[in-house]
């Protein structure tokens, strides 16, 4: 299967959402591809919309390796998540990569703002969108920190890795997928138009959608 551009994509996943029955009191994207299918899913289901912040907390000797997440909960404040994996690692190394995410995220939560939800209900049932999973580091990351914010999270994507997939449902999170690939090497695999997306643009996409309110 090949999408022809996010937008297609998050209509499919909006059909699927539907198809499935399943009912939500908020859609989150991840920037910055995540944003405009997100966008697709919250305006076609009629949802409130928004805008998930999330960076990797990254491997002393090896950065492609995630050892924990770092989200913006809003109101300035942060949830920190750290892996069984994180206890190998130098306390002065996961201090210094906190301080650095931390910073990063907030000259996101800067660009992103009005997009945040501020306050999270505990319960809420939340759709955590991207335009596919590969690795599932990225994925794995939101998931966990919308569960740690009290919220119930279930994984809404246009295609996922099997493998990956599996994983993600070992954690016990529900993971809603158009496609399921046996060997996703990169997303962009499945799009004829894949183009790297713009804040600019992501932005365009989370005021499409965007609905004042606070969840809470």
């Amino acid at each position: 299967m090949v999408f022809l551009s996010r937008e297609e994509a998050g209509a499919k996943l909006a059909s699927e959402v539907r198809d499935q029955g399943l009912t939500f009191d908020l859609c989150c994207g991840i920037p910055r591809g995540g944003v405009i299918v997100g966008s697709v899913v919250a305006q076609e289901l009629g949802l409130p919309f928004g805008v998930l912040l999330i960076r990797k907390i990254r491997a002393d000797a090896n950065r492609e390796l995630a050892v924990g997440a770092l989200g913006y909960a809003g109101d300035g404040s942060f949830a920190t998540i750290l892996s069984p994996e994180s206890a190998h690692e130098p306390r002065e190394h996961l201090d210094a990569e906190i301080g650095f995410e931390k910073e990063r995220l907030v000259l996101y939560a800067e660009l992103f703002e009005r997009y945040i939800p501020q306050t999270w209900e505990r319960g809420a049932r939340v759709l955590v969108v991207d335009d596919g999973i590969a690795t599932g580091a990225t994925m794995i990351a939101a998931a966990d920190v919308v569960a740690s914010m009290g919220c119930v999270p279930t994984v809404g994507t246009p295609v996922v890795d099997k493998e990956v997939m599996r994983q993600l449902a070992e954690r016990g999170y529900r993971v809603v997928a158009v496609h399921a690939a046996e060997w996703l090497m990169a997303v962009g695999q499945f799009y004829q138009d894949f183009h790297e997306v713009t804040d600019r643009e992501a932005l365009c996409w989370a005021n499409r959608a965007f609905r004042p309110r606070r969840i809470r």
